[in-house]
């Protein structure tokens, strides 16, 4: 849980230099986030090293190494200048409630079934977990588009680059996360074909993993064919966001499946 910490104080402190416009705040958030950062990969090694697998079989494992993953795809691309740090304020929370929901799920260790003896396995959670990342950066860069355009008075947003930077940044990492969301897929049905005999189960959490592929291909397609851009495709990438959580977290709570899953 001192991951956890760390991230919860960097929130904190996020939303206090946004707020008040101070780059103290900002600055002891990302002194924060990249020391839980340190520690979350120190108990990922860890877990690693005692569980003699990778963490990528259980829920809590899964959870752990999608954050991992996804803080890691914040940090480097901030370093990069490629997106703003207050992307932060929406990427950390999923962070926080993603480690919460793995922790809930219990933290034991269990051996590697021969189901996850796959190399195939980890690609598929690697993708999924980059594309879930990217995807969760460029839903930060809409939502600051639409509080932007919605509140261009408000003296807060100053700092925000411009509405089209933002609707750039929030096209380019969806781009980025259809790909490895592409890649996850096919990854993912290669290790169906090796597991149960057969590439495509139609199980609920494929099918609506499917759903969320062809629901960012739309967005795609309207913006391009469509023109749909700033408020328009903002709100499309919020709505796929929504329907990837179900896809990852939420399929499971409506009934049963066979894949395992965050």
């Amino acid at each position: 849980m001192v991951n956890n910490f760390f991230i919860c104080r960097s929130i904190v402190s996020q939303i206090f230099g946004f707020i008040n416009k101070k780059d103290k705040g900002i600055i002891i958030s990302s002194i924060f986030l990249k020391s839980g950062f340190f520690t979350h990969t120190l108990i990922g090694a860890i877990h690693w090293v005692v569980s003699k697998h990778p963490p990528v079989t259980d829920t809590y494992e899964l959870n752990l190494t999608g954050v991992w993953f996804m803080i890691l795809l914040f940090l480097l691309f901030k370093y990069l200048g490629k997106i703003n740090e207050y992307i932060g304020l929406v990427i950390i929370p999923i962070g926080f409630l993603a480690l919460g929901y793995g922790y809930l799920s219990g933290v034991e260790i269990i051996p590697m079934g021969p189901a996850f003896q796959s190399p195939w396995l980890i690609v598929h959670v690697i993708f999924a977990w980059i594309a879930f990342g990217s995807y969760a950066i460029s839903t930060g860069a809409a939502i600051f588009l639409l509080l932007k355009e919605r509140k261009k008075s408000f003296e807060t947003f100053n700092k925000l680059p411009s509405a089209n930077e933002l609707d750039l940044t929030e096209y380019r990492f969806i781009v980025l996360g259809f790909i490895n969301h592409a890649i996850m897929i096919v990854s993912g049905a290669i290790w169906a074909k090796k597991l149960w005999g057969h590439y495509w189960n139609w199980d609920p959490l494929e099918t609506w993993s499917l759903i969320a592929f062809l629901f960012y291909a739309f967005y795609l397609h309207a913006r391009s064919f469509f023109n749909w851009r700033m408020k328009k495709s903002a709100w499309l990438a919020v709505a796929g966001l929504i329907i990837l959580a179900i896809s990852f977290w939420g399929v499971g709570l409506f009934g049963p499946t066979i894949h395992p899953g965050p």
